[in-house]
């Protein structure tokens, strides 16, 4: 399925340059879309269907280097992981902070102050406590 963006109530298209195609991977009716989304599926080393992308797959699962290769991709996404839950727990010690120090009754900005966001940020965050 191929995507068509378009903006507001109006439906009116826009072209961002980027082309968006879903693929339901379920579907079998022998075409080579459907014999790659079942090589997706898998990712057999065994199986060699898929060219170049057979060859890449057999070479990072099972000969002398590829595992070091998928090392190192893991760790990169790791260390990505990591940095973005750092990120979003402390954003998120901030927000309970914020809520504490808005009960006590400290003033918006003095609480973006002291938890080092942006004031509208913690004005949404009260406002949210104010509306539950």
């Amino acid at each position: 399925y191929h995507v068509q963006k378009s903006l507001g109530d109006e439906n009116m298209p826009y072209d961002d340059g980027k082309h968006v195609t879903y693929v339901n991977a379920a579907v079998d009716d022998g075409s080579a879309i459907a014999k790659l989304m079942e090589y997706f599926k898998t990712a057999d080393p065994k199986d060699m269907n898929q060219g170049d992308l057979s060859k890449r797959v057999q070479f990072l699962k099972c000969e002398e280097g590829g595992d070091d290769i998928m090392c190192e991709i893991t760790d990169r996404i790791l260390e990505e992981g990591k940095k973005v839950g750092k990120r979003e727990g402390k954003l998120e010690q901030a927000r309970v902070t914020a809520m504490n120090l808005a009960k006590m009754g400290f003033p918006v900005e003095k609480i973006a102050e002291a938890v080092e966001v942006k004031v509208g940020l913690v004005s949404n965050w009260v406002g949210e406590k104010n509306l539950a």
